[in-house]
């Protein structure tokens, strides 16, 4: 029964910070933090916003072949648009609600996404988002 619970309450946990999950930091933090910007791929934040809104949790990046790949809800695949994801693709995973966040407050028409050393963060004005959750293994 104490395992049952445990389990139960980890699930919950975990279930509750997925959805707040990512950390809005000064630029100049994220680089004294992560280290410099390896790959830097430009979207418009138009575009992301729209996104965005195709998604009421998760929004999922990653780099593949140094494309954007752009995932919403249940890894549905929503940049390139009809493509496919393998299930072991390792993407990095935000609340839909902090990615909005910092669009509306980087408050510029474009925004990066970011390959650093060994995290993929994205920037729209002075504002840096990161500390992702890895989908695999932590996928909602």
């Amino acid at each position: 029964m104490k395992k049952l619970l445990f389990a139960f309450s980890v699930v919950a946990l975990m279930s509750i910070n997925v959805y707040s999950q990512g950390k809005i930091i000064s630029k100049e933090e994220a680089n004294k933090l992560f280290g410099a910007v390896l790959v830097s791929k430009e979207i418009p934040t138009s575009t992301l916003k729209l996104l965005v809104n195709q998604s009421s949790k998760v929004i999922m990046f990653s780099f593949i072949k140094n494309d954007v790949y752009i995932l919403g809800d249940n890894r549905k695949v929503l940049l390139p648009a009809g493509l496919s994801v393998s299930s072991s693709e390792v993407f990095h995973v935000y609340s839909a609600s902090i990615v909005q966040e910092l669009l509306n407050n980087g408050n510029t028409s474009v925004t990066y996404i970011e390959q650093r050393k060994e995290v993929l963060t994205i920037t729209n004005g002075d504002l840096t988002l990161e500390y992702a959750l890895i989908c695999p293994p932590l996928c909602f």
